[in-house]
């Protein structure tokens, strides 16, 4: 691995507590159904008020897989937040799929003031509606909000120094991400009966579309019984311990 900036996604960053039990453990599986299944899009749920008090409102759930783009300084510098765990995506299959690097904002910053008169727009077109019942007014409200959450899904007020994240947003008017997704079934138990509904995924063509694999050398057997295609993604293994010691 050389010093140029790669686009990791670290699979245990879910659980950042350095002290959750099973934070090993989740990170690994996690890394192997990526391998298999692909990327299941994250959800981020994003709110446009509609009205001055901000009781009224736009709520769109936004789906996204998000990627740190690091080189091995900023990796073993901040192991603890990040995880032992990842996987590094080729850019142009990130690139595909129209991923692009977030928007790091903070108070008074462009982006801010960008969104801050977005959400005006749709303060002031939504008070015109209920003036008038002009149902075209509603739907120029209804569109500037849809911008809106679109736009507060690849804007982030800054938190760490060492994040520089890329997001793919699963957005339904991107048609070559939505031909490429797959399909798969959720059962989730609720009042007793069992409910069941699909989940999408964003497919890596079973490891082809990653350059590496960052795992320690604790895992690294286990890694090779268990991940598909073994013969390929063996070799794409970067242990942890190379990875800290260079």
């Amino acid at each position: 691995m050389n010093e140029e900036f790669s686009l990791i996604h670290f699979t245990s960053f879910c659980t950042a507590d350095k002290n959750f039990p099973n934070r090993d453990a989740v990170g690994f599986e996690n890394l192997l159904g990526i391998i298999e299944n692909g990327f299941k899009f994250n959800k981020r749920g994003t709110f446009t008020p509609v009205d001055p008090e901000g009781k009224f409102g736009i709520r769109l759930n936004i789906g996204m897989v998000c990627l740190t783009e690091v080189n091995r300084k900023e990796i073993s510098g901040n192991i603890n937040k990040l995880g032992k765990f990842g996987i590094c995506m080729k850019r142009k299959w990130v690139k595909k799929y129209s991923g692009q690097p977030v928007l790091y904002s903070f108070d008074g910053s462009i982006n801010n003031k960008l969104l801050n008169n977005l959400n005006s727009l749709i303060s002031t077109t939504y008070n015109l509606f209920l003036e008038t019942n002009d149902l075209r007014l509603n739907q120029i409200s209804l569109s500037i909000a849809d911008i809106s959450n679109h736009f507060q899904a690849i804007t982030e007020i800054i938190k760490h120094k060492y994040e520089n994240e890329w997001r793919i947003i699963d957005d339904p008017q991107n048609e070559e991400l939505q031909k490429s997704l797959v399909q798969w079934q959720k059962i989730e138990p609720v009042n007793n009966c069992d409910v069941y509904s699909t989940v999408p995924f964003l497919p890596i063509s079973n490891g082809d579309d990653a350059e590496f694999f960052i795992l320690p050398k604790a895992y690294e057997e286990l890694f090779c019984s268990r991940v598909v295609n073994p013969n390929s993604n063996k070799n794409k293994i970067m242990l942890l311990e190379d990875l800290l010691n260079r």
